[in-house]
């Protein structure tokens, strides 16, 4: 049995960490894993599988894996503050020279992997590629994109130089493989797919334990997403605004919390929304809502590979997107939904083509009803990744 050590920041809620937990879960009868993480605190720390060993470093890469939130002591906030001055005065590479003095190397490990991109050389986010490469002593080294990399700030030198030290990048989707090969064509043959896994099994019993009843009157359509600018909420809104009196025939939830919720309630006062939109706040359990809505809607800027697509689909819920780097490789050539142009115009345009013609709609869902989900695909694309 090969002995794997993956590496990762935290596992506080994130697209990420959930789809750690996910791959955890399909393959931890097949390997000895260990799992590494910078901070050992997070919400998905519960949901971890009992086989896989859990360890973390008492270094300062821990002030990596630390939000504001967790550093409860002064000492805590002062590193972290340090290391993240550093890296926004003279770059990340040298705030990890100084992470790395005091960090032991590992060693013992068939496959080391580094879980978690970097991202543009003056932003205090991830290291895990770093650790990886300098602290770990192992037969093969990978590291894993979760990220649209030509529209994300890590198309840079220090960070092409690191790729180029890997024996394999493991894209998540053939579109976030294709946007990375663009901005580094040299590093190609390294490049494998590897998709996201899903627990399936647990969406569904989640789903039934927060059922939702939602209005037949209307078409409900939902939005699964952090609050930030990138994820499209804002216009989402204002193309509904835009609608005109089909409007009357949609009632739009969103779940999710963030920096931009205040300005959201602001658009929705303004345009008048409030007989026509629901804000739900951050759930812990949305597959009830996800299940019950007529339309998933993911009106994002930019977007790797949205694991809420598979989870909508699994749950009978067809989904349209805005086109980003994987959306017509998971959406349309899946039969999944929809997928438009990257503009609010855009949107408003699709949502008033579903609102008039509701029977599209069902015929997706009846569809999805009758499709069969599993992780047979990306539990193979990781064997590859590990044995080869």
């Amino acid at each position: 049995m090969k002995k794997i050590l993956i590496v990762n920041n935290n596992m506080h809620i994130g697209g990420v960490q959930k789809a750690l937990v996910s791959l955890l879960w399909s393959v931890c009868e097949q390997y000895d894993i260990t799992l590494l993480l910078f901070h050992d605190a997070g919400a998905y720390m519960q949901e971890l599988p009992p086989k896989v060993r859990v360890i973390t470093t008492s270094s300062a890469y821990r002030c990596l894996g630390m939000t504001k939130y967790d550093t409860l002591s002064a000492g805590d906030r002062l590193k972290r503050s340090f290391f993240a001055g550093i890296t926004r005065l003279f770059g990340r590479r040298y705030a990890i020279a100084l992470m790395t003095l005091g960090q032991k190397k590992l060693k013992g490990y068939d496959v080391a992997i580094s879980y978690l991109h970097n991202s543009a050389d003056k932003v205090f986010y991830g290291g895990c590629n770093d650790f990886v490469l300098n602290c770990v002593s192992a037969k093969k080294k990978v590291t894993f994109l979760h990220c649209d990399f030509s529209g994300c700030g890590a198309d840079t030198r220090q960070n092409a130089e690191q790729y180029g030290r890997f024996d394999c990048i493991a894209a998540c989707s053939q579109g976030c493989a294709d946007s990375f090969i663009k901005v580094h064509p040299q590093l190609a043959e390294k490049v494998q797919v590897v998709c996201n896994c899903h627990r399936f099994d647990d969406i569904q019993k989640k789903a039934a334990a927060s059922a939702v009843t939602l209005s037949k009157e209307t078409i409900n359509v939902l939005t699964v997403a952090r609050l930030g600018k990138e994820k499209g909420v804002e216009r989402a809104l204002r193309s509904i605004a835009r609608l005109g009196p089909v409007k009357d025939k949609l009632h739009y939830y969103v779940v999710g919390d963030g920096i931009q919720k205040p300005l959201l309630q602001q658009i929705i006062k303004e345009e008048k929304l409030q007989n026509t939109v629901t804000l739900c706040g951050m759930l812990d359990n949305p597959y009830g809502y996800m299940k019950a809505a007529d339309l998933l809607l993911i009106p994002s800027y930019s977007e790797a590979a949205p694991l809420v697509i598979a989870e909508a689909a699994y749950l009978g819920t067809p989904v349209l997107s805005t086109e980003t780097s994987s959306a017509r490789e998971m959406i349309a050539r899946t039969g999944f939904g929809w997928v438009c142009g990257n503009t609010e115009a855009a949107i408003k345009e699709t949502l008033e083509e579903l609102l008039n013609a509701p029977e599209a709609l069902k015929e997706k869902k009846m569809c999805l009803a009758d499709s069969t989900l599993n992780n047979q695909n990306a539990i193979l694309q990781f064997a590859k990744l590990i044995d080869t």
